[in-house]
Order: C-alpha cells, then structure tokens, then sequence
C-alpha cells in the first residue's frame, strides 16, 4: 500500500551536482486515491474554462461537487472552491474588459485602458496557472485552499452548520 502511495521525483541538476537523493512525496494516507484524483479534476476542470470562456470549467467542478457532496467531504469541498475560484475569476475579467472598453472610449482615460488591456490578457492565464497549481497540490491529498475563497467557503459551511 504504501508504494501505491509513493511518487518518484527525478533529482533536480542541484541535487545531482551535490549527489544527494531527491525527496520523494507522499500521498495522504487517510484519503482514498479517488478522492484525491476527484479533487485534481475538479481543479483541473479550469483548463476546459479556459478553453471554453469559464462555462465548461464551472459546470464540470459544479458537477463534481454535486457527486461527492455526501460521498467525500475532501472531494466536495475542493470541487466547491474550484468552482467559486473559477466563477470569481470570470467576474474579474468581464470587469477588467468593461472598465478596460469604458476607458478607451472616452479619450482622456486611454492610458488606463491600455493598462487595463495587460490585466485583461493577463488574468485568465494567472488564474489558469493558479487553478493548476491546485490541481498539483490536491494530488498528494493537501487541504488547499484558494486564496480568499477557501477561508470564504470554510466560513459558510461553518455558520450553516449552526
């Protein structure tokens, strides 16, 4: 069981030069292989976001959420971040581009407009990368959480228990 768990890591040039073993990673012991692969495709569902304008990503973590809600508290909750995060981000980005196409129009606010472009072009990949960077984290069973929205949702599903 506890080589199922194991991952192989490959040496990094810094610990070849200095002859040291890389430092494999351990899987949770306490989560089954499913919950945590549920977790990662929840998180990973923002890839098909961002190829589909967010809507494929949210229905696929709102999918899973709605699966796993009574089956894993692990899988349910990472499912829901995934899916405010996702729902969040979009928000973002549809503000950024209206404030960005407001700007532009009117002609003293141009300079802000192209600023607003950056963010624009910017934002849905930072939030591609973070979203894969949970994806990462959730394969080896950590308890994740997005920034703002974890604390957020914990919160919620805390004052609805009482």
């Amino acid at each position: 069981m506890e080589e199922e768990n194991q991952v192989e890591e490959q040496p990094t040039e810094q610990q070849k030069e200095a002859g040291e073993e890389p430092v494999s990673r351990q899987r949770a012991e306490l989560l089954t292989n499913e919950e945590m692969t549920v977790a990662v495709l929840a998180h990973a569902s923002v890839l098909l976001g961002f190829a589909s304008g967010g809507l494929a990503g949210v229905a696929i973590a709102f999918l899973i959420w709605l699966v796993y809600r009574e089956k894993s508290r692990y899988a349910a909750f990472q499912a829901l971040q995934a899916l405010v995060f996702q729902l969040a981000w979009m928000a973002a980005t549809i503000v950024a581009a209206l404030a960005m196409a407001l700007s532009i129009l009117t002609i003293c606010l141009i300079p802000l407009g192209l600023v607003l472009l950056l963010v624009v072009v910017a934002l849905p990949f930072a939030g591609l990368f973070y979203g894969l960077y949970a994806a990462y984290e959730t394969y080896y069973g950590a308890d994740f959480l997005y920034w703002k929205v974890g604390e957020f949702i914990q919160q919620q599903m805390g004052s609805s228990k009482q």
